[in-house]
């Protein structure tokens, strides 16, 4: 077990080292702790943007499957058109949740 010395550990975070190519490497830590908490419409329109990607890569997809037929797996353009359902039906389903609570807490007086 190696310990630490002052020089290595900073405040909160502590340096490791990944010895082995199976651990993991997560990306560095950000210096302000408030950076780190996004707000809801960040969040929110990362999410939209994502779901939006899926779609355009469905799209993309369809469109190369008419055109050059041998380029492209019907198998990879029924999972992208899959995926773009799922995701554009899940993001209808929150979006529906987040308006029903919305009304339902300018209704409390």
């Amino acid at each position: 077990m190696k310990l630490y010395g002052l020089d290595e550990v900073v405040g909160h975070k502590v340096g490791l080292n990944a010895t082995d190519k199976k651990h993991f490497r997560f990306r560095k830590t950000q210096e302000n702790p408030d950076a780190a908490v996004k707000s809801f419409s960040e969040l929110f329109s990362g999410a939209l943007g994502k779901v939006n990607d899926l779609q355009m890569q469905s799209n993309d997809l369809t469109k190369k499957m008419i055109t050059k037929p041998e380029s492209v797996s019907i198998h990879s353009v029924m999972i992208a058109a899959q995926k773009a359902e799922m995701a554009l039906a899940l993001t209808k389903s929150i979006t529906d949740r987040v308006l029903r609570a919305y009304k339902e807490i300018t209704n409390l007086r």
